[in-house]
């Protein structure tokens, strides 16, 4: 019986240091979102597209790569980015 829960205790540890393993590997540390100006600058080595919606929802600008420049006035926006398997999502005010 000990032999057996060892087993299991083995098992689910190395499940679950599995799963620790691709979350730290999925981690967006390199996505950054920047203002120059009145300029909204998106970069990530892993992004693959981003984009800019109002807070209506209607799609305003849509870049593609690994960079993206968004000209904003002031307000309130949503952006989505697809970087790596996953989707950033950022509120943007702009006062």
């Amino acid at each position: 019986m000990k032999k057996v829960l060892i087993s299991l205790l083995a098992i689910v540890s190395l499940v679950a240091g599995g799963t620790l393993t691709y979350a730290a590997k999925n981690t967006n540390d390199n996505f950054t979102v920047r203002f120059r100006e009145n300029t909204l600058v998106v970069t990530s080595i892993q992004m693959q597209e981003a984009r800019i919606y109002s807070m209506d929802g209607k799609l305003l600008l849509k870049e593609r790569g690994n960079y993206a420049e968004f000209e904003l006035n002031p307000g309130t926006y949503r952006l989505y980015a697809k970087v790596g398997n996953g989707m950033e999502r950022r509120r943007i005010e702009l006062r």
